[in-house]
């Protein structure tokens, strides 16, 4: 009942072209351009998204992986249906017929938390339903919910400059204190989120993640 209730206030329709009753069709999707790699600390094109050699500093990511790129008219449509429509049923459409080749083997996958006022009125942290959909894409991999977020700042989006998006996450980060039994030494973790901007959040998040003892942290988004 609740489900037809959904469905007839808020009807599934294609967020690029507009099709009712669907997610997103087949045609639209097949005109989502895949991602260029690039650097995670100066943005800059890399192989295979590692982080330049030049630009790699204790506690920083050790590389991206963006499915998309957000500048795209039509990524940007499916990103934002999924943060501002909540439609949710497109994370794991978008990985239906994706492929991941990754040179690392990761312990887990991790995705960047929402603190959970923000979680709570949305109904779900699109990073978290990100990482899942990527953890069925590496079966060997665990998904985890290693970290939390301690306070609840203001939205990145509403920052206007890298420095203010920077300082607005500083120390709003924390290990999940439910996950005190894994031990985090010497691990690998693939850390989710939804897009690539600044990577202030990330970069937080792979500070904590590599002072409990992670060796290696990347990113993966779904565009940059």
């Amino acid at each position: 009942m609740i489900d037809k209730l959904i469905d007839f206030f808020f009807p599934r329709f294609c967020p690029i072209c507009g099709e009712l009753d669907i997610v997103l069709c087949d045609i639209c999707e097949r005109e989502l351009g895949t991602a260029s790699q690039i650097c995670p600390i100066c943005g800059e094109e890399s192989l295979m998204g590692w982080t330049h050699g030049g630009c790699k500093k204790k506690g920083h990511l050790d590389g991206l992986i963006s499915l998309f790129e957000y500048g795209d008219s039509s990524v940007r449509k499916v990103i934002d249906s999924i943060k501002y429509d909540f439609n949710k049923e497109l994370i794991p459409r978008l990985f239906k017929k994706v492929e991941i080749e990754i040179g690392e083997r990761f312990d887990f996958v991790v995705p960047v938390p929402l603190h959970y006022y923000r979680s709570n009125w949305r109904g779900f942290n699109q990073a978290e339903l990100t990482g899942k959909a990527l953890a069925t894409k590496l079966p060997e991999v665990g998904f985890e919910n290693l970290l939390i977020r301690k306070v609840n700042t203001p939205q990145q989006v509403k920052m206007l400059s890298r420095e203010k998006r920077k300082r607005n996450v500083i120390d709003v980060f924390d290990l999940n204190p439910e996950i005190k039994e894994i031990d985090l030494k010497y691990k690998k973790v693939l850390l989710v989120d939804d897009v690539f901007t600044t990577g202030a959040s990330m970069g937080e998040c792979c500070k904590v993640l590599k002072s409990a003892g992670v060796e290696v942290v990347w990113g993966f988004t779904l565009a940059h």
